[in-house]
């Protein structure tokens, strides 16, 4: 009876500090932010934020009547991640309901596990208009957000391709 006492409080002990020992990752940073339609907060929004890291979650938030709303940060903990080599991917998608209309206001992979990644470490705080007719996309950290928010970061200068390119090779191939 003893060995058996002593083998459950040894594996809480030994399972205690493994998971304290983890590493914690965010798989999607906390949001807030507006969402407006034709210029004008849009009230009564239904937003749906899921992220896919192995399996799909979902959660949702509505907007207020300025159209505001919060999503919070979503982290996990990885225990395999301390101990084996793992590339870090996560799909992350926002979608609008408003009058039975289905918008597209964020979608991204992010490869990096820090929280506010997405805005270089400042709070990811966005402005959302669900009324243009084409989605935009931005550039930040090698990834591309595609939707139709904005928010205070400086996207990725532009790649010059041209140093991979040579205009005179070209044109003697194509004679």
């Amino acid at each position: 009876m003893n060995k058996y006492i002593l083998s459950i409080l040894l594996l809480l002990l030994f399972s205690y500090g493994v998971t304290a020992m983890s590493v914690k990752q965010c798989l999607f940073s906390e949001m807030t932010g507006v969402i407006n339609f034709e210029g004008k907060p849009a009230a009564g929004v239904k937003l749906v934020r899921m992220v896919d890291y192995n399996k799909a979650q979902y959660d949702e938030t509505v907007t207020d009547e300025n159209g505001n709303f919060n999503f919070p940060v979503i982290y996990r903990s990885n225990i395999a991640g301390m101990f084996l080599p793992m590339q870090f991917v996560v799909n992350q998608k926002i979608t609008a309901y408003k009058d039975d209309v289905e918008y597209l206001v964020w979608e991204a992979t992010t490869m990096k596990s820090t929280e506010n990644y997405e805005a270089r470490g400042k709070p990811l705080i966005v402005s959302c208009e669900l009324s243009l007719e084409e989605e935009s996309y931005i550039k930040i950290n090698g990834a591309l957000i595609y939707g139709h928010c904005t928010w205070d970061v400086e996207p990725d200068p532009p790649v010059d391709v041209s140093i991979y390119y040579d205009d005179d090779e070209e044109e003697e191939e194509i004679k």
